[in-house]
């Protein structure tokens, strides 16, 4: 059977995809740092909240929305000539790697979701959170995507 879009090309869309993904993770929490103690209202915490949200609407969520759709078609090609069996067996066929690395993206995916329900609540002028703690909180990307982008090329 011929796909619309072809092995490499997909996966080349969802490195792209996961590229933008995880850079906008590791930037959104350095915004939050900066409006935290920003003057409500005033120059900065206006210019960071549009900037927040145009990271959200724009990157974030559009490249979300890619990496998981090209991961899942990833996902399906790699086990496609497995149909005939039964589901869990298709599935237990699948190697360990894949599922830890399912973990860490599952992990990525509720982070997206946090920081935007704290975005949500930044812009409604609540700050529950310190400057520090947005500083340390964008560094998790990274250290998620470090395990990730390792179980896939490893496959340990």
């Amino acid at each position: 059977m011929d796909h619309v879009i072809g092995y490499d090309l997909a996966r080349g869309i969802h490195i792209i995809a996961v590229i933008a993904w995880i850079a906008g993770l590791l930037m959104l929490p350095r915004f939050y740092a900066y409006i935290t103690p920003s003057e409500r209202g005033g120059e900065l915490e206006t210019a960071m909240l549009r900037a927040a949200r145009s990271l959200r609407t724009i990157i974030l969520t559009p490249s979300l929305v890619v990496a998981w759709a090209f991961g899942i078609f990833l996902f399906a090609t790699y086990i496609s000539g497995d149909w005939s069996r039964p589901i869990p067996e298709v599935l237990g066929t699948v190697p360990h790697w894949f599922w830890g690395k399912l973990i860490l993206v599952l992990g990525l995916s509720g982070y997206h979701g946090y920081l935007s329900a704290e975005g949500r609540r930044i812009a409604a002028g609540e700050r529950r959170r310190s400057e520090v703690f947005w500083r340390r909180m964008s560094e998790i990307p990274f250290i998620v995507a470090i395990g990730a982008i390792l179980l896939a090329t490893l496959e340990p």
